[in-house]
């Protein structure tokens, strides 16, 4: 790993971190705004996973950007990343799609886990599959 990283155990322990307070809050949004645990909470682990892969990936990106003494491209910064892109960019695609689900809980009277399940999966798979063909990995 190269040394502008920050340490991997810094960077699990934020990750975990945030997971669990996102767990926590989209599951206490579901019960009072929607007054649905359950919604909110499958939401949650949505937006907890998700957090737990892009956040380590996206502080990597960050921390070689500001180690650089110029501007780097990012295809370069992504070269000297440690990391996934494909789990990054699947986590972000799960946060997208918890966010979405709320959105549809807040939309509908009763809202279904069926289908704010389907909705978050797929936006998490447009995101992977976008971020996928733009950075080229």
């Amino acid at each position: 790993m190269p040394s502008e990283e920050p340490d991997e155990r810094y960077l699990t322990a934020i990750a975990v971190g945030s997971a669990v307070l996102n767990v926590v809050v989209f599951t206490v949004v579901g019960e009072l705004a929607i007054e649905d645990a359950v919604y909110g909470g499958v939401a949650g682990v949505f937006a907890g996973v998700g957090t737990y892969l892009f956040l380590p990936w996206f502080m990597r990106l960050s921390a070689i950007q500001n180690g650089a003494d110029g501007d780097l491209p990012l295809n370069e910064v992504l070269e000297r990343t440690s990391g996934s892109v494909g789990a990054g960019t699947f986590g972000l695609g799960l946060e997208v799609g918890a966010i979405l689900m709320l959105a549809l809980g807040f939309r509908d009277a009763e809202p279904s886990l069926v289908v704010g399940t389907a909705v978050g999966v797929a936006a998490a798979v447009a995101v992977y599959g976008l971020g996928s063909v733009a950075l080229d990995r």
